[in-house]
C-alpha cells in the first residue's frame, strides 16, 4: 500500500496489517497501548481506541463484506507533539461518511434504538463535542482510507 503518511516529526509511529476479521480486535487493542504515553492524553487516547475499533469493525463488516477473511486491513497510528493521528485503510468500494455523519442525527435521532450507524454517529460526536477531524476518502487506487486526528 502506498498513500502512506508523513512521519516526520513523529514521537512514535507504527503500522499493523491484519485480516478482514473481528477476532484480531484484542490484537488491535494490545497494538494501541503503545500509543498511551505523552503528549497523548488519556482521554484523548481512550478516544482514539474507540474511534479505531469503530473504524476497523466498520472495514470488516461493511467495506470488505463481501472480501476473504485474508483480505488486509491496514492501520497506521502516528504520535506527534502536536496531535494523534490514526488511519484504518480498506480496498471496500468508497462512500461518502461525511453526507452520512451529516444526516445521521436527522435521520438517527437516538442511534442507541437502531441497530445501524452507531459509527458514524460515534464520528460525529467526536466531531462536535472532542475536536476530532474525521475523514474517509479514496486513494483512487483501490483504497479507502478512514483518517481521524486529534489535536491537542
Amino acid at each position: 500500500m502506498n498513500n502512506l503518511v508523513s512521519t516526520e516529526g513523529v514521537i512514535h509511529f507504527d503500522r499493523l496489517i491484519v485480516q478482514t476479521d473481528l477476532t484480531v480486535i484484542p490484537q488491535i487493542l494490545s497494538w494501541f497501548e503503545a500509543f498511551q504515553r505523552f503528549p497523548v492524553s488519556q482521554v484523548v487516547w481512550l478516544q482514539g481506541q474507540i474511534a479505531l475499533v469503530e473504524g476497523f469493525t466498520n472495514a470488516v463488516r461493511h467495506a470488505h463484506a463481501q472480501f476473504s477473511k485474508y483480505t488486509p486491513i491496514e492501520i497506521e497510528a502516528g504520535i506527534y507533539p502536536n496531535r494523534l493521528e490514526i488511519r484504518v485503510w480498506d480496498q471496500g468500494s468508497p462512500f461518502d461518511l461525511a453526507e452520512l455523519i451529516d444526516r445521521v442525527e436527522q435521520d438517527y435521532p437516538n442511534p442507541l434504538e437502531h441497530e445501524v450507524h452507531w459509527g458514524a454517529a460515534l464520528f460525529k460526536k467526536l466531531k462536535d463535542q472532542h475536536g476530532w477531524n474525521v475523514e474517509y476518502s479514496c486513494s483512487g487506487e483501490g483504497q479507502n482510507c478512514l483518517s481521524l486526528i486529534k489535536f491537542y
